[in-house]
């Protein structure tokens, strides 16, 4: 059982930095436009982005030993579409789950996005 959800946040040397939670399925694009908006004084920075959202989003939980996962480039367990941030050119975008076997940028994912909308028009639109 779980809510599992994956967020990914891509850098500008082709890899994904993906973020599991085992519980994170709940509301997860507002809770990733929440991360998104707390990391805003260093989008230019996607090393210091890419750690203030994930530590928003893991909360109070980084002492916990299961419930959050990181990987490069896969997903993990899934239930749900994959927001990806993307620093770079300041949007995120969804994607829907590819089959294992299938070459991927990200294992598990499908490369091309259902949708793209910037970072401010994502917290916009989000954000609670």
């Amino acid at each position: 059982m779980g809510d599992r959800a994956n967020f990914g946040f891509k850098h500008g040397n082709g890899n994904t930095i993906m973020l599991y939670g085992h519980w994170a399925g709940f509301e997860m694009m507002s809770q990733l436009a929440n991360a998104i908006e707390a990391a805003r004084s260093r989008w230019n920075d996607e090393a210091y982005a890419t750690r203030i959202a994930v530590s928003n989003l893991v909360g109070d939980n980084w002492k916990e030993t299961t419930g959050w996962g990181l990987t490069v480039n896969q997903i993990l367990d899934n239930e749900h579409k994959i927001p990806v941030v993307d620093w770079l050119s300041e949007t995120v975008s969804l994607h829907e789950e590819a089959p294992w076997d299938e070459q991927t940028q990200v294992r598990g994912m499908k490369d091309e996005p259902l949708f793209s909308m910037d970072l401010l028009a994502f917290i916009h639109k989000y954000k609670k």
